[in-house]
């Protein structure tokens, strides 16, 4: 802090809101802990007179922002892989008769998840792994690793390497011709990320694989590929509700959005919402003639969007966000004219889940998304411990470079585990992150919160389009959401030039706080009062399209009692700081000082910058 005169103090500290800098990586990526070495080496490189099982401990760990990353083995399960040319009931078989324990369920293609023995020792575990080894139809089999109060997450035969520049990609060639690793293809839309399989390589696992890369630091980073599921975060309810409370409140006055003033404005004509789910009808009357002309399948990195039958979520969802008005059909959207454009998962449990949902962030931004809404993630923090670099980028980049620099405003679901928040939706402060409330303005029971939940919208008893031109109710963060995606598409059709952080900040510091909740002022939320119960409050569509995108004029006034103020860019006229009082101005671009600004001797005045 640099003291210029009458105590006025110039404080050139990083802006408060939410930092934009780039964080590279996901939930994909694994941790490592010390633990006993289950894929051991030649009997013959260790003491002779000692077990396999006893005489080696190796350290697990893999690599995240250039540091390492402990991860703890567990005993209970292992992935196994088959040889292709296995005969899966022949194995199957072999595998269930008990000698070494149950087969739990199918992973991902070949991979196999096998739930060993109760109580096993280390040494015991470790000579298990051996004797299915010298199953012939085994080709490889995979450790798990533990998580805080989570079940165990599993690994495959798959990782990721990013270049630093596409001349890299003969060192990727080399030293997967030098390991006997495979490289499959370029994730698509994902410039410089490639997905490679161990093959008949002699690595125990991928996270042993990737390190062998990184440690090479021919590459920018690699990434093991976790077993990660993210499953929708919908709980399904009542489907006789048949009212948009969340639209017009008429049980509880003012506890909705606030929309159909703001339909007086705009609709969201020009827009276009990414709605990243599990395929979304493409027949639904309340929907189609809303539909983007271009749409994406990530799960095979190809046009178009697929919807598989039975799954009503993604269809829900787009509905809230668009669904036509005035058609005389069934429901209407937060913004029921803007653009829906379908990226469709299955959101199932996959060895390349990480990079497929990254190729479809990355195609819905180069492609003209605006917004894009995810209402998936992994069910109550699960994964925070664990990122996913190539996962982690494709969000960033959407946020930086989406919209020609303006960036995309990404919104995530909180997810419906109380007292958490899901990930990825933790991992960047510039998320939005969206929970859920009830009709009569309480935080859903399920709804998650804490320090990253950013507002809250509607969330219980939704009603919205189902596949088969059909409504139905649904509750869960999923819910709200698609709501506040759909303020997000009103604001930037109202303010085509707004940069994201502007969107963002018109939607946190005009949302409603409400009487149930103590709201308080914190540095880490500089949009306005904040609760971890329910962030900055319930979205108010109106007021956001308002909003003049945070620039703050500080015009003609005298503070006596300290004031902080948060803009995009602030300007100050004739401002007088008095009474030992202190005035602090945290912009986003720039403060503009007019003339005259007065600090008397005993008063400061502190900008961030």
């Amino acid at each position: 802090m640099q003291i210029i005169t009458s105590k006025l103090f110039i404080n050139k500290m990083k802006t408060m809101k939410k930092i934009s800098g780039i964080f590279s990586m996901l939930f994909l990526v694994c941790c490592a802990v010390s633990c006993e070495d289950v894929f051991l080496e030649e009997q013959q490189q260790h003491n002779e007179t000692m077990t396999r099982a006893e005489s080696i401990e190796t350290t697990y760990y893999y690599w995240y922002n250039d540091q390492k990353v402990p991860l703890t083995l567990n005993t209970e399960y292992v992935n196994v892989i088959l040889d292709e040319n296995s005969q899966r009931s022949n194995t199957s078989s072999s595998l269930l008769n008990g000698q070494y324990g149950q087969l739990v369920e199918l992973q991902d293609g070949n991979i196999l998840k096998l739930k060993l023995s109760n109580s096993l020792t280390r040494s015991s575990y470790s000579q298990t792994i051996e004797d299915l080894r010298l199953n012939q139809e085994v080709k490889q089999i995979l450790p798990y690793f533990e998580r805080d109060d989570a079940e165990p997450i599993g690994t495959s035969d798959i990782f990721y390497v990013q270049l630093r520049d596409m001349q890299d990609y003969t060192f990727l060639q080399q030293i997967a011709a030098e390991t006997n690793v495979e490289i499959i293809k370029e994730v698509p839309y994902t410039p410089m990320w490639y997905i490679l399989t161990m093959k008949d390589s002699s690595f125990e696992s991928s996270i042993d694989a990737s390190n062998y890369f990184y440690e090479t630091e021919k590459f920018a980073a690699v990434d093991p590929a976790f077993m990660f599921d993210f499953q929708p975060n919908a709980i399904p309810n009542d489907p006789m509700f048949g009212q948009q409370w969340g639209l017009k409140n008429n049980s509880y006055s003012g506890i909705d959005i606030n929309i159909t003033s703001a339909w007086d404005i705009t609709k969201g004509a020009g827009a276009t919402v990414a709605v990243i789910d599990q395929g979304i009808d493409p027949n639904h009357n309340d929907l189609k003639t809303n539909f983007h002309s271009l749409s994406f399948n990530a799960k095979s990195g190809t046009s178009p969007s697929i919807y598989i039958s039975g799954n009503n979520h993604g269809t829900h969802v787009a509905g809230i966000v668009g669904a036509v008005m005035n058609n005389n059909l069934q429901v209407t959207g937060v913004a029921p004219e803007s653009e829906i454009m379908r990226v469709s998962h299955p959101l199932y449990l996959s060895s390349t889940i990480s990079a497929e949902l990254a190729s479809g962030i990355n195609w819905a931004w180069r492609n003209g998304a605006d917004v894009i809404t995810n209402s998936w993630g992994d069910h109550g923090g699960q994964y925070t411990q664990l990122h996913s670099t190539i996962l982690e980028q494709a969000i960033t980049n959407a946020m930086t470079e989406g919209r020609n620099g303006l960036g995309c405003v990404v919104i995530f679901a909180a997810g419906n585990v109380s007292a958490t928040i899901d990930y990825p939706a933790s991992f960047h402060d510039d998320i939005l992150t969206v929970g859920s409330i009830s009709s009569n303005g309480g935080r859903s029971s399920f709804s998650g919160y804490g320090s990253k939940l950013d507002v809250v919208a509607p969330g219980e008893s939704i009603l919205s389009t189902i596949p088969n031109n059909s409504t139905g109710v649904m509750s869960g963060t999923s819910m709200a959401a698609p709501h506040v995606a759909g303020i997000a598409a009103l604001v930037i059709a109202n303010n085509p030039t707004f940069t994201r952080w502007q969107v963002e900040t018109a939607i946190e510091s005009t949302a409603q706080t409400l009487p149930k909740y103590l709201f308080f002022i914190s540095p880490d939320h500089p949009s306005g009062p904040w609760t971890g119960q329910i962030g900055y409050g319930l979205v108010d569509a109106y007021a956001a399209i308002n909003h003049n995108g945070g620039i703050v004029q500080l015009f003609d006034w005298t503070v006596s009692s300290n004031l902080s103020v948060t803009g995009y860019m602030v300007e100050t006229q004739n401002v007088t700081v008095n009474n030992q009082a202190t005035l602090s101005i945290i912009s986003d671009t720039k403060t503009t000082l007019f003339q005259t600004l007065y600090v008397s001797s005993d008063s400061k005045l502190e900008i961030r910058n």
